[in-house]
């Protein structure tokens, strides 16, 4: 997975923080989280990081039983 830079510092940071200051930041992201999603209206996903999957049989032309002719 790549990481920006600030999201590479926000890491760093948070793991020179002692124990009871993570699990403290963390409690303050999940409340946030609860009640960003409790307020948002439903948005589409966001899928920049994502992509899809055919559904269907993949095609492949190289595999395609061909007599196969050398000189």
């Amino acid at each position: 997975m790549d990481l920006k830079l600030d999201e590479q510092k926000l890491v760093a940071d948070f793991r020179l923080l002692p124990e009871e200051g993570q699990k403290e930041l963390l409690d303050l992201a999940s409340s946030l989280r609860k009640k960003y999603q409790e307020c948002a209206t439903e948005e589409p996903i966001r899928t920049e990081n994502q992509c899809s999957l055919d559904k269907g049989p993949e095609k492949r032309p190289e595999a395609a039983k061909e007599p196969i002719f050398t000189e």
